[in-house]
């Protein structure tokens, strides 16, 4: 009895519809899953070649690889884009902000040194300018603190970062020896591909990556320059070193199967971003303030070194010092300096005593506010004022490009992974209506046994 081998056939392959159906609506929100469909086809031969029932030939993961790797590349440009936003505007707000704003305690400055001009035998108004001089090393030294606060947090989260894409790609490694394992029965579970699909997205958030599938099913990842991170089974790892010419800096380097390559940094993703962070944002913002510690500190000396203190001698010390190899950490009020040892005044021979009263070499020292210097790390001439303005007003801009790349990037994401979820995400509503489908085929199914039964128990009463 032909039909009842076919609503057997029919009752299996309902079953497994069922159950097909069932593992969707339980994973719907599974991250990285991709909805599964059950493949059947007609069993050939049966009564005048009028078939032979249904047969189930596997369970179809519903995926396209054009689009997953349209998310894997969004992936690495939001990594990029967020992590180096983040830097840059915590770097904007450093040098921004009220306690720390270098031309706000300029501005004081220059008015303790005006407020003195009536009065520079005034010890009163003397000593507000050594306050507010030592009030302005003070903001250096909040910049600076800040400056190696993020260092060290970029230093740490680089290992970090490291040490969890060497798990990575140790996973994508095993993955891919699962995969090579199913490949001969041609059966590989679509559950295994996901996860390495997914592992690969966690991956691409952290570096850029390149992809190639092989015929046994694995997956070749290299950089873009073409060093390879998992070739198969075997993965590569990355490895920080201490920076020769610059202890404080880490260095980047990958080893595979025995050979090392020496990376600069231009990895992409959050990893790319905090190298590129740190090598051009920071260090530029580095270089400035150690500059302009120097310049102020230089020009000051200089001027006041021309001039008589309020005994009317020339002046034994400099107002400010500091350590030319590391300035704006070391910049401060010289020690055992005093306000009677500002030189406001000026001898009229030189190698003679000044005249006590005088506001001369005052007026030099107010004049600064006004005087361009050279930048080398702004590539332009300024005042101090200036100079400082120009950074801020570089870091802002910096900062707001780089938080609307990060939007972009993040937008750009949220579609591929439409996109993608458009063609691979669950459906609840079309999930549902499949199970009703499905229950009726098995109930028709059933239908159909039942009736074979009711035949052959009639059959047999015939006898």
């Amino acid at each position: 009895m032909s039909f009842l081998n076919n609503g057997l056939s029919g009752i299996h392959a309902s079953q497994m519809a069922l159950s097909v159906a069932s593992n969707n609506i339980a994973n719907a929100a599974t991250p990285g899953y991709s909805r599964q469909q059950i493949m059947l086809s007609a069993r050939p031969g049966g009564f005048y070649g009028a078939g032979n029932g249904v047969q189930v030939d596997g369970v179809q993961r519903i995926a396209d690889q054009y689009l997953t790797a349209a998310v894997w590349s969004s992936n690495t440009q939001a990594g990029f884009a967020t992590a180096k936003a983040s830097y840059l505007g915590k770097t904007e707000e450093l040098f921004g902000s009220e306690g720390s704003n270098i031309s706000a305690g300029l501005d004081s400055l220059y008015a303790a040194l005006n407020a003195s001009i009536e009065s520079p035998n005034d010890i009163a108004t003397r000593q507000g300018v050594l306050n507010e001089a030592r009030a302005l090393t003070s903001r250096f030294s909040t910049i600076n603190q800040g400056l190696d606060s993020q260092l060290k947090q970029i230093e740490s989260q680089l290992g970090a970062s490291v040490s969890e894409i060497n798990t990575r790609l140790e996973n994508i490694a095993n993955l891919n020896k699962e995969i090579q394992g199913h490949t001969a029965s041609g059966n590989i579970p679509p559950a295994l591909l996901d996860a390495r699909d997914q592992a690969v997205s966690e991956l691409s958030e952290m570096v850029e990556i390149r992809t190639t599938e092989n015929s046994d099913g694995t997956l070749n990842i290299t950089l873009p320059m073409g060093q390879p991170l998992v070739l198969g089974n075997s993965a590569g790892t990355f490895n920080l070193t201490p920076d020769l010419d610059n202890p404080q800096f880490s260095k980047l380097s990958l080893s595979v199967g025995g050979t090392d390559y020496h990376l600069d940094g231009n990895v992409g993703g959050q990893l790319g971003a905090l190298f590129d962070y740190r090598d051009n944002s920071w260090q530029q913002s580095r270089d400035f303030i150690d500059e302009l510690a120097m310049k102020l500190a230089d020009a000051f000396n200089e001027v006041l070194a021309e001039g008589t203190d309020l005994n009317g001698n020339a002046p034994e010390m400099d107002l400010f010092s500091y350590d030319p190899a590391n300035p704006a950490a070391t910049l401060k009020v010289s020690d055992g300096f005093t306000a009677d040892m500002l030189a406001f005044g000026k001898s009229e021979n030189p190698g003679e005593p000044g005249k006590p009263g005088d506001n001369s070499n005052l007026l030099d020292l107010v004049a600064l506010a006004d005087k361009k210097l050279e930048f080398d790390s702004l590539g332009t001439s300024a005042t101090l004022n200036e100079a400082y303005a120009t950074k801020l007003g570089q870091l802002g801009i910096e900062s707001r490009q780089a938080q609307l790349e990060a939007e972009t990037a993040v937008g750009e994401l949220v579609r591929s992974l439409n996109e993608r979820d458009s063609v691979s995400a669950v459906s609840l509503d079309e999930e549902a209506v499949n199970l009703i489908i499905y229950q009726q085929q098995y109930q028709a199914n059933a239908k159909v046994i039942s009736m074979a039964d009711q035949l052959f128990a009639t059959a047999l009463h015939m006898w």
